[in-house]
Order: structure tokens, then C-alpha cells, then sequence
């Protein structure tokens, strides 16, 4: 992680630094020289003769014994807390985390076991009378144990638990398999905090908070990291999209509408998180009758997979669809919907029929993607009569979208392809030039066309079936750099497709 950061020539990392006070400006207004943030830092450093550690715009301060305090005054666009549960920028801001603590108190162990239970490599749970063991294997022999240790209206605070406590809960449940320890290398024990906080950005959509800073809940779903990896994703490319110095001159409002779809798209889920979170820790903390069922019920929800969000500036319904409920139920079908995210299928690449997986393909570069479903548009005239109108709109950097598109890898938005049509009969160089583009250093990049069919070795991956997409019809999708669609259109809604993409700012008006 410290490497990769430290990778970027823009970024330093500061130890022994932290914040004292945020001052935030109020202006709804998003404009480019606007720096409304100001935080003010403390950096204590052991003193030394002739040290020169004093950053530009800092005031030295003497503390105690041989270190001194550094004063240090920043003007930002925006501040991101990434605090986790004690978040100071929380508080700063004066968010509240909503909910309460459980009736619950586990134990977590990461032990490499010695034991005569047969499947402790497996994923499995165990139930008894006193509560249910979660077992996940995880590298160089270990096991991770959630171990319910007390529940009811009196318990222990979880700091006066000892491991010996947690084990030997642990082995009333295994019983009649034994369990003894071999090494551990880390263990803790908690009473379960399900709250989400009150608002997931502040001050004009100028303060965000993030992850653990505003939502937590018990580790038994697994969804911890998940959930704060998909906040952090979700805010960054809007950040990006908002500060990125190659953009056109966007409205000051379109940003803050878009900023503002962070909270309206992950609080929602966060909730959900809580909700399912207090279901999912009752099945463990006490035994039932209904476990099986609804253990395999809640890999819906863990799987992350059955997320939609609601229509916003970034999320845009199909023509002649009113509400969402058109659409119908947001669960793990692998369809194309506004707000869910793109399902991964299998295709094979038109230069060469390797197998690819759209997940693979679709890299986290914070670029736009607009890919294009044409169907069999070799046996179909009018597919291949949109197909053209719409890569010459593509392209095009006066009436079209060609100045988004061009770049390369760079570009803001990067093109795809997907066909139904026989491999055999379309020629890569008879498509619009957007779809393979020239590159003076590399020249054609034949990886932007994939075909709907048989792979050597991998089979058929069925993606018109699988999408239920009808090839004579075929379909343009914008997934946004998250891996969430956008926008669904029509292949010769030209409209529709630059609409979108203007709603965001990316397009002037």
C-alpha cells in the first residue's frame, strides 16, 4: 500500500502528523479556484541540530523534553475522512452514528488449529445449544474462528476477555471434535456496534466520510472491507471526474449534483448492511431451526451482486421507463439494469478469438466505458447502417463525443464492442475507426471488439442469452468507472448518449 502511494509523485506520506481543526467554507458553489477547506495540522518531531524539517507555510513549536511541534495550515477542494470507527473528521463535522450496540459478545482468532474435525478447510459453520462457530481458512495454515462468548442483557466488557475464555467457548461448540491451538498470531474480541452515521457528507458536498468512519457492524458477513472498498471506489471517480484538470469547464452545480450521489447511492447500502447484519449475528449467537435456510438466503446479499442504485445524474433510466420498479426486482439475475452493476460474461476477442472476461478487460483506470452491443450486424443492414452512425458520433470531436474518446488509454471514455454475428464474416478494419483505433507506437488496438462466440477452449460463454439480449436489436450500455451501468440506450439514441454523459458535466451545454 505505502509503495503504491509513494509511486505518485504528487503524494508524501506524514508521520507523527495529525489534524487539530477543520474549518469549512459554505459556498454550495463547486468552482475551480474555490479552496473552502482548511485544516490545520500538528507534526511532532525529534529535535537535532541543524534539522531542516519544517515544511513550507509550517510554524515551529516547542513541546516537551527533545521534540518540537510543527504547525501546519492546508487549503483543500475537498477532505475524505477514511478514519475508521473513531473518525475524527466524524466528529469534526458532527455526524452522529445511528443505531445500537448488540446483545452479543464474540471472539476473533486467526490460529493454525490442531484438530480432528474433518473439514477445517472448508468454509463451514458449526451449531450447538451455546451458539454457532464460523470457520474461513485463510493462508499459511491458519483459521479464522468467530466465536459467540456471551449473549443477554448482562456481559462482560469484551477488554476483560481472555483468550482462554474465547477457546474454551470455542470448544463447547466443536464438541465431540477437539480443538487444540498451534500458534496464533492474532486474536480480539468485541461487542458488535451496528450504526450508520446520519450523513455521509457534509458542508455542500465539500466533506465525505468513509468506510468504518460511518457505518459499522460485526465482521460475520464479511462485508467490512467489501463495503468501505465500494465507498472509497464510488467517491474517488466522482472526485476525479469533478477535479480532473483535462475535463471541458464543467457547471459548479453539476458538480455538487454529482458529489451529492455518494450519499444517495451508499447510504442506502450501508443501511442494508445493518439489516442484514442484525439477522445474519441472531443465527449465530443463538442456535435455529431456520439456519440453513436462511444462512444460503443471505449469500444474496454478501455476494454484493444484488446493489442497485437509485436514477440520479449518474444513473440514468432506459427511454419510456418512469421508475425503477419497471425494471423489476434487483436480485442476482445477470441482467442489464441502470444502477446494478455490469455482470461479468465471457467473449472471445475478434483478432484472435482468446478467451476474455469482461471483468478482466474493464481495468480500474477511472475511464468511462461505452460498450456497444451489435448483434449480428452482418446479417441485419439496419444494425450495421446504427452501427456506423454511431461510431462516426463517437468519433467525431465537433458534433460527437471524439474528443472524450480520443487518447487512448488516457481517454476519458474507452469504447467496446460486443457481436453476435459470425467471426468468420466481419473484418476488423471494415468497422468505424473508433472501434479500433491507430496508434503511431502500437498501431491497431485489436482488443476493443469481442465476439459472442465459440472459444477454443473455454466453451461458449452465451452472452446475448446469458443478458437476455436480443441480437437483432442489440443495445449501447455506459459503465461508469466503478463497474456500475450508467445508462442502457438504444443503439441509435444518439441523444440518449451524449445526454447522459452532459448530465455528468462531461459535455459543455
Amino acid at each position: 500500500m505505502q509503495q503504491n502511494l509513494l509511486g505518485h509523485k504528487n503524494i508524501t506520506i506524514q508521520y507523527n502528523t495529525q489534524p487539530v481543526e477543520v474549518k469549512i467554507g459554505e459556498s454550495p458553489l463547486h468552482e475551480d479556484e474555490a479552496y473552502p477547506v482548511e485544516v490545520r495540522l500538528i507534526k511532532t518531531q525529534v529535535q537535532s541540530e541543524g534539522s531542516s524539517n519544517v515544511l513550507e507555510n509550517s510554524t515551529p513549536h516547542t513541546a516537551d523534553g527533545d521534540t518540537e511541534e510543527i504547525e501546519e495550515q492546508i487549503r483543500a477542494k475537498y477532505i475524505v475522512g477514511c478514519d475508521g470507527a473513531h473518525s475524527w473528521l466524524r466528529k469534526q463535522l458532527q455526524v452522529q452514528l445511528e443505531g445500537d450496540l448488540t446483545d452479543s459478545v464474540f471472539g476473533v482468532v486467526d490460529l493454525i488449529p490442531k484438530s480432528n474435525f474433518p473439514d477445517l478447510r472448508r468454509v463451514c459453520y458449526l451449531r450447538a445449544s451455546t451458539g454457532t462457530i464460523l470457520l474461513v481458512p485463510r493462508s499459511n495454515k491458519e483459521v479464522r474462528l468467530y466465536i459467540p462468548v456471551e449473549s443477554g442483557s448482562s456481559l462482560s466488557d469484551p477488554k476483560d476477555l481472555t483468550f482462554d475464555r474465547i477457546i474454551s467457548a470455542a470448544r463447547k461448540i466443536m464438541s465431540p471434535y477437539t480443538l487444540e491451538v498451534g500458534s496464533v498470531s492474532w486474536w480480539s474480541a468485541y461487542r458488535v456496534g451496528q450504526r450508520v452515521g446520519s450523513h455521509f457528507s457534509r458542508h455542500n458536498e465539500r466533506a465525505f466520510l468513509v468506510g468504518d468512519a460511518v457505518h459499522t457492524h460485526s465482521p460475520k458477513a464479511g462485508q467490512g472491507m467489501n463495503t468501505s472498498i465500494q465507498d472509497a471506489y464510488n467517491l474517488g471517480w466522482k472526485l476525479r471526474l469533478v477535479l480532473q484538470p483535462t475535463r471541458p469547464q464543467l457547471n459548479p452545480d453539476a458538480s455538487r449534483r454529482l458529489l451529492a450521489t455518494y450519499s444517495t447511492e451508499r447510504r442506502p447500502v450501508a443501511q442494508d448492511l445493518i439489516s442484514f447484519d442484525r439477522g445474519y449475528l441472531k443465527l449465530f449467537a443463538a442456535p435455529s431451526s431456520q439456519f440453513d435456510t436462511e444462512f444460503l438466503r443471505a449469500m444474496k446479499f454478501t455476494t454484493g451482486l444484488s446493489i442497485r442504485y437509485p436514477p440520479s445524474c449518474a444513473v440514468q433510466l432506459p427511454r419510456g421507463v418512469e421508475s425503477p420498479e419497471q425494471l423489476g426486482p434487483s436480485l442476482l439475475k445477470a441482467d442489464l439494469v441502470p444502477g446494478k452493476r455490469l455482470p461479468d460474461f465471457q467473449a472471445v476477442y475478434q483478432a484472435d478469438g482468446i478467451t476474455c472476461w469482461i471483468h478482466r478487460r474493464l481495468q480500474a483506470t477511472g475511464s468511462f466505458r461505452v460498450i456497444v452491443f451489435a448483434g449480428d450486424f452482418v446479417t441485419h443492414p439496419h444494425l450495421s447502417t446504427n452501427l456506423q452512425s454511431l461510431g462516426e458520433y463517437l468519433s467525431n470531436s465537433e458534433t460527437g463525443l471524439g474528443f472524450l474518446t480520443a487518447g487512448g488509454e488516457a481517454a476519458p471514455v474507452e469504447v467496446l464492442m460486443v457481436h453476435s454475428a459470425d467471426r468468420e464474416k466481419v473484418e476488423l478494419l471494415g468497422l468505424p475507426e473508433v472501434f479500433r483505433p491507430w496508434s503511431e507506437t502500437e498501431g491497431y488496438d485489436y482488443w476493443r471488439v469481442l465476439a459472442d462466440a465459440e472459444s477454443v477452449h473455454e466453451g461458449h460463454g452465451r452472452v446475448y442469452e446469458r443478458l437476455d439480449m436480443d441480437p437483432e436489436k442489440g443495445k449501447t450500455l455506459v459503465v461508469r468507472p466503478d463497474g456500475y451501468i450508467g445508462a442502457v440506450l438504444d443503439i441509435d439514441d444518439l441523444e440518449g448518449l451524449g445526454g447522459y454523459l452532459q448530465t455528468l458535466g462531461m459535455l459543455p451545454k
